[in-house]
């Protein structure tokens, strides 16, 4: 089940440089950046070991230095919450590790970006989503947290409040953004 999507990824996207695309982890090759926010920086790579068509992933880099101890563990929570995850409406975890001063998450790449970009980017340009497209999303994310809650309540609950409280801003955008586009 594709996530979050509408259109197929242009394949081949890469930035120009005349310089040589840094490797991380002997393994992935940057090609982009496609966010940052307080928690670290994201990137689109490409995995130099993967099998044909599974190239692209997601690279969250998280700086070690800067966090507090806190906030190092809950990175560490995570990751270790992901790697348990197994769901087609969940993004998929690949590896974790360290790399200089940073502590590094891969994940499936979701072919045209999240759902916060996709709804930015539909009021930008005055467009609605079709009411079946928004029914759809509202699913993944409902079976999403359904098996996220009937596997790892206790660990949500515990220490993953962040967590849950993303989600369910999620959730609340999305209600937000159906009624708007059915009044």
């Amino acid at each position: 089940m594709l996530k979050f999507q509408e259109t197929k990824y242009a394949r081949g996207c890469t930035a120009t440089s005349k310089y040589p695309a840094p490797l991380i982890a002997r393994r992935y090759v940057l090609q982009q950046k496609l966010g940052s926010g307080s928690f670290g920086t994201v990137y689109l790579v490409s995995d130099k070991k993967a099998k044909q068509g599974e190239e692209l992933k997601v690279l969250k880099e998280i700086s070690v230095g800067e966090l507090n101890p806190n906030e190092t563990v809950q990175a560490s929570v995570e990751a270790q919450l992901l790697s348990k995850l197994n769901h087609p409406a969940i993004v998929k975890f690949h590896a974790s590790f360290v790399e200089q001063d940073n502590f590094c998450i891969i994940t499936e790449y979701c072919e045209g970006r999240d759902l916060d970009y996709k709804i930015q980017e539909y009021k930008e340009a005055g467009k609605i989503f079709p009411e079946n497209q928004i029914v759809e999303w509202f699913i993944q994310l409902l079976l999403g947290v359904d098996y996220m809650h009937e596997r790892y309540a206790d660990l949500l609950l515990g220490t993953e409040t962040k967590l849950i409280l993303n989600v369910a801003e999620t959730v609340l955008s999305m209600v937000g953004a159906l009624s708007n586009h059915l009044l």
